[in-house]
């Protein structure tokens, strides 16, 4: 604001400059270019580029105060415009001190005019009267008018349009945190939410791994029977153990951030140990299982997060797909990235639950043989796709096929 006074001020003096230069005023000319445009272009200079803005603030009250009280004795005094100067002298000091000195530059505004027309009154002959006639009288008059009619406009635009736009700002920031507030309480309503049916889903394979450890230990099973629970215990074991990893995971994101090591890998490579891994468990369910991986598949991306992502991927595929299904594993390379195609002949995804299959708005799911699982590890695959500058979408018809798709950053040769 101070820095819009001293170039309007500035500006808005060049009439008076002009009008004092044709009627023959040297002095006040001399005193216009030395007192007023050059001590304005310092205090600019100061204010502006060496931050030191009370300073020039406090120089530019005292020099108006100054300046306004010679130019009434030199300029006619009562007869001469220099009162209308002050009230606008007025209204910029109000704009650019605190409110905390409002009193005072009222009452010394107030003290400093009645003065001066209490000496015009009782000592007429103490302001020389410049003018050579009525009509440079009125000339002034006019010229300072309009001359404090526009700076008035430009400085009070000013101020009307910077407060406009701290208001609309402020209003556009607490629309913002109002959105966001709102954003965390459906978010911490879902993470509520989640972990409710966490410790549900753990606390039921929990108890019957506890049951069968029980019947394990006792001689109440014969030999075929104790290799069915085995077999039984070693199955919630491992969905168990899918569950807590994918959750210890995520918990993990979202309290400490996780940050991808991108760099070139081979994802046949990076990917072998996997997916040999998953093609034995879903031999078990005598589910056919194609791995068609390019040798010479290389992305930007990181080797962990892109095994847990295959690795959830498949594990939900198995899940899925019945007895005798098919899973198979492609890759299609293009000019900028490389798309890795998971499908399976399993069940499909209700409809319903499509547009919601990467929030967490989850619910307990059961494979075909009664697998149980919560979803949260889709939700980790987007999260750690997108870390690595990817994308993720699906395909799925359900009771016939589901293909998941995974774009990451092809490298380059």
């Amino acid at each position: 604001m101070f820095n819009v006074i001293c170039t309007t001020a500035f500006f808005a003096l060049l009439p008076s400059l002009l009008f004092n230069y044709f009627l023959n005023y040297p002095l006040y000319v001399l005193l216009i270019i030395l007192g007023l445009l050059i001590e304005l272009s310092y205090l600019y200079y100061l204010s502006r580029f060496k931050q030191r803005f009370n300073i020039s603030r406090i120089i530019f009250a005292g020099s108006s105060y100054a300046f306004l009280i010679l130019n009434y004795f030199y300029n006619s005094g009562i007869n001469g415009p220099t009162l209308l100067a002050f009230f606008l002298t007025y209204t910029f000091l109000i704009a650019i001190f605190s409110r905390k000195t409002y009193p005072v530059w009222t009452a010394l505004h107030i003290v400093t005019g009645a003065s001066l027309l209490i000496i015009s009154f009782f000592n007429p002959e103490s302001a020389h009267y410049s003018y050579l006639g009525e009509g440079a009288r009125v000339t002034d008059f006019i010229v300072t008018y309009v001359t404090m009619l526009l700076f008035s406009f430009f400085a009070l635009d000013f101020i009307r349009a910077n407060y406009d736009y701290e208001k609309k700002s402020a209003t556009d920031k607490a629309h913002a945190i109002e959105a966001h507030n709102k954003e965390l309480e459906k978010v911490n309503s879902e993470k509520n939410k989640l972990f409710s049916i966490v410790s549900h889903d753990l606390r039921s394979p929990l108890n019957t791994i506890q049951s069968y450890m029980e019947l394990l230990s006792s001689d109440l099973l014969d030999a075929q029977e104790k290799a069915v629970a085995e077999k039984e215990l070693l199955t919630l074991t491992k969905n168990t153990s899918d569950l807590l990893f994918n959750l210890l995971s995520w918990s993990k994101t979202q309290m400490e951030g996780v940050h991808a090591k991108l760099r070139e890998q081979n994802l046949f490579n990076i990917l072998a140990g996997t997916i040999n891994t998953q093609h034995a468990i879903a031999s078990q369910k005598d589910i056919s299982f194609t791995n068609n991986i390019s040798k010479t598949a290389s992305a930007i991306c990181d080797e962990d997060m892109v095994q847990l992502v295959v690795r959830n991927l498949l594990n939900n595929a198995i899940k899925f797909t019945p007895t005798f299904g098919k899973i198979t594993v492609d890759t299609i390379q293009t000019d900028k990235e490389v798309i890795i195609s998971i499908s399976d002949s399993g069940k499909g995804i209700p409809l319903e639950q499509q547009k919601e299959i990467f929030s967490l708005k989850i619910r307990s799911t059961y494979g075909t043989n009664n697998e149980k699982g919560i979803g949260l590890g889709l939700v980790l695959c987007k999260d750690y796709i997108e870390l690595q500058n990817g994308s993720i979408w699906f395909e799925s018809v359900p009771n016939e096929q589901t293909v998941f798709h995974i774009s990451l950053p092809r490298a380059q040769a």
